[in-house]
């Protein structure tokens, strides 16, 4: 599966290399027809990655298009590309583009009257998801997603909060994309491995400190990831002697753990396989144990911290935790009770607007807003409480202007070009309260679009990688890894290849060289090897199923 950090460098290259170019589009295979008529001749004026989705934003030419400029945002045209387990999206130079293949969904070509055609750029995409539509498709998708830990906008706090609420274990939450938003399989088992967290932990069973340490793993992982172009979990640092024997994982796949050696435990958790070390590194600790036994800390044999549990019971231990599963099985759920409830305010605070009633809700909206804020007294409740919840956000964008007051102007200045980039800025010579009026558009989400095109939403804060995409297949090859394990997204296969054999032997020792052949392997006229070939007919079913 690509991984967010493969997205988020495709990102990066294309943030880079393609933005504010035209492309002429096209799809070889006939399964992106409709998306290729919409955005071709059109402008990347933004590309935006959550998660494992990347969002392509195409506008029409500054000059050639029509359009007002207040219906420009109904031009703009949003492409979501999900790349499942084998996708890419390579970028060529005229002189080296490659033939399309039965799985090229989508063909870019550069269209610039200035620039040399040998200079010209193509890509091609091939995905398991590629969808288009207006700015709905980006602001629904984007809704459904969670928190990226490779995101400024990410708030793990309030993550938190969702996770508590949950009694999935945390192994199922960390995939779960509208929790966390770009780890995968491999991920998964190394975070909660630094973490020290078992995966069987339910999410409400998990405190403060140990959801942080699973966040801020998740954070320092997926950044090595994208500045390296490869999972690589093991830390020099912290486990020189893992890392001198040429560990890149410490139970990803593994019978024993790197750092313990302990045995890794696996099995099946929503059709995915997990890894936990059994020998000590990851202890499952239950939080309602703990509430009617004695924790004591020891250090095992291997030398890991473990944490047992005892009780001077186990049978009355049972019995009590049997106990407090059904009764929170039963607790009761709050809901608008008519007869005995609670304070207007209270049920505000602490269930939002879905805890009034709907003519609470409209009592609400004409305080903060008036009418003209009111939906129809026939709308269901739902709109009551999305038009309620908005005016509250506004509230809160108002709070946040007053804070700002405490904000040089040059302060404001590096906020809004954080938010919104070098075009959104006012004048230097603007008075402060036009550079707070602009700042408090961007927090509410008014910014208006002044010219095109624009980068309407967050660009990812990231630099670009440390290592080249060529460089981390390189890597990979030299260290004998299949590329079924981890692939380079932002290269083809054809790319892939070239990259692992074409590395200069007085770069590498020999063992290295051999590894990078036996991984690239001799490919023949057509460009693939003898295993490619063999495999060509399944990946064309598999793609076919698309």
């Amino acid at each position: 599966m690509v991984e967010g950090h493969s997205v988020h460098r495709i990102a990066s290259r294309f943030g880079r290399d393609l933005i504010g170019k035209q492309f002429a589009a096209s799809s070889p295979n006939g399964r992106f027809l409709e998306g290729s008529k919409a955005i071709d001749g059109m402008i990347m004026s933004n590309i935006e990655a959550v998660g494992k989705n990347l969002f392509a934003f195409f506008s029409p030419p500054v000059v050639a298009s029509s359009t007002p400029k207040d219906q420009w945002d109904d031009s703009v045209v949003v492409v979501h590309v999900h790349f499942g387990m084998s996708g890419a999206w390579s970028v060529h130079s005229a002189d080296e583009e490659p033939e399309t293949k039965s799985t090229t969904r989508l063909r870019l070509v550069e269209q610039c009257a200035s620039t040399l055609e040998q200079n010209k750029l193509s890509t091609h995409l091939s995905a398991m998801t590629c969808k288009h539509g207006g700015y709905e498709l980006y602001r629904g998708k984007r809704a459904a997603l969670g928190h990226d830990p490779l995101r400024s906008d990410a708030d793990p706090d309030e993550l938190y909060q969702k996770v508590i609420k949950s009694k999935k274990s945390i192994g199922k939450l960390l995939m779960d994309q509208s929790y966390f938003a770009g780890p995968g399989n491999i991920f998964r088992a190394e975070i909660l491995f630094l973490a020290g967290i078992h995966p069987e932990t339910p999410g409400n069973e998990l405190d403060k400190v140990s959801f942080s340490r699973v966040w801020e793993s998740s954070v320092e992982l997926l950044r090595r990831g994208y500045d390296t172009g490869s999972i690589l979990t093991v830390n020099a640092e912290v486990d020189p002697d893992v890392a001198a024997r040429g560990e890149r994982r410490y139970i990803y796949n593994k019978s024993h753990c790197a750092r313990c050696h302990g045995p890794v435990r696996s099995w099946d958790m929503a059709g995915r396989t997990c890894y936990v070390c059994s020998g000590g590194c990851q202890s499952r600790q239950s939080t309602k144990a703990i509430e009617i036994g004695e924790v004591s800390f020891a250090k095992g044999s291997n030398g890991c911290s473990s944490n047992t549990i005892t009780t001077k019971n186990p049978k009355q231990q049972k019995k009590k935790t049997i106990k407090e599963e059904e009764q929170e099985r039963s607790q009761h759920v709050p809901f608008v009770s008519h007869c005995a409830r609670d304070g207007k305010e209270k049920r505000l605070s602490q269930q939002g607007p879905a805890g009034l009633t709907i003519d609470e809700i409209r009592s609400q909206i004409l305080t903060l807003g008036g009418e003209k804020y009111l939906p129809r007294k026939s709308a269901r409740k739902a709109q009551h409480i999305e038009a309620l919840s908005n005016l509250l956000a506004g509230e809160e964008a108002k709070k946040e202007g007053e804070s700002l007051n405490a904000l040089t102007i040059a302060e404001i200045r590096l906020r809004i070009q954080t938010l919104s980039g070098q075009e959104s800025l006012p004048p230097k010579r603007a008075k402060r309260d036009v550079h707070v009026e602009t700042l408090m558009k961007l927090l509410s989400g008014e910014n208006e679009r002044n010219e095109a095109p624009v980068r309407p939403f967050l660009i990812s804060s990231l630099p670009p990688p440390m290592v080249s995409a060529e460089e981390a297949a390189r890597e990979k090859a030299k260290a004998g890894e299949h590329r079924g394990v981890e692939h380079i997204a932002e290269l083809s296969r054809d790319q892939a290849i070239k990259a692992a054999v074409v590395t200069p032997l007085a770069e590498e020792d020999e063992q290295g060289h051999l590894n990078a052949r036996k991984c690239a392997e001799t490919v023949d006229s057509t460009g693939l090897s003898r295993n490619q070939r063999r495999s060509k007919r399944k990946r064309k079913l598999r793609f076919d199923s698309i």
